[in-house]
């Protein structure tokens, strides 16, 4: 009697193997997401600290970069479940997308506008020195606003990476907005003339715009989190979604 030729049990492992390598890489490439999200948001949030508790201390943008990346990646972990729902990469959704869906899209898209306008305005006010600096911003401001909009396209077709990156990044931008928003209100706090403060139009605008910085993606997680997004994207789940 002949025997069975060993060759589709090779090939079996090979392509199992193939798979745990592919695997691999995603997780390797969301933790890095999750790890330049996390060490943005830290490095913001070191220097608001300081700012908050009047330390004075240089350097803690440094120091916060490490510790948010590692508080990013914690975020990422919690939330690899997210990983399992949604449409995989060669396939369209074959429903509409939910109100929540199409409004965390929404909301991304105005992250990225709001984003474009204040680097605007920024260009506008600065004066030498600063205008240098704030034309030096071009390159990441430019970047944010691409992966805002890339994000916003794969959320509206329900892919599982691109809902799991928003709400990550998202998290780890509503730490840092709200860093900033601390700070800014005890400014007046730290002032001799803190009563004069709500009338001053500059501070008052700073706080407004912190304030959107802050409510934009927390509505975004909001919603990529609710009922209505999780059946969204749930109904979309297929072999290879994450």
């Amino acid at each position: 009697m002949a025997r069975r030729s060993p060759v589709p049990h090779s090939r079996n492992v090979e392509t199992t193997d193939v798979s745990k390598t592919a695997e691999s890489t995603l997780r390797l490439r969301n933790t890095g997401v999750a790890a330049i999200a996390g060490a943005v948001a830290g490095s913001i949030i070191g220097p608001e600290t300081s700012a908050i508790f009047d330390l004075e201390v240089g350097g803690l943008a440094t120091v916060g970069a490490p510790f948010g990346a590692a508080a990013g990646i914690l975020v990422g972990v919690a939330a690899r479940g997210l990983l399992r729902q949604g449409t995989p990469p060669s396939v369209h959704a074959q429903h509409r997308a939910s109100r929540a869906t199409t409004s965390a899209a929404g909301f991304l898209i105005g992250g990225a506008v709001l984003s474009a306008v204040l680097w605007d305005v920024a260009l506008r006010e600065a004066r030498e020195l600063d205008a240098i600096l704030v034309l030096a911003l071009l390159p990441p401001i430019a970047l944010l606003i691409i992966s805002l909009v890339t994000l916003a396209v794969g959320v509206l077709r329900r892919r599982a990476t691109a809902r799991w990156a928003a709400v990550v990044v998202c998290v780890c931008a509503c730490a840092a907005a709200f860093s900033r928003l601390l700070a800014e209100l005890s400014i007046p706090l730290r002032s001799p003339d803190w009563a004069g403060y709500p009338f001053v139009p500059e501070w008052k605008s700073s706080v407004l715009q912190t304030g959107l910085l802050l409510a934009i993606p927390m509505a975004v997680t909001a919603f990529l989190l609710s009922p209505a997004a999780r059946r969204d994207f749930s109904r979309s789940t297929g072999p290879g979604a994450a």
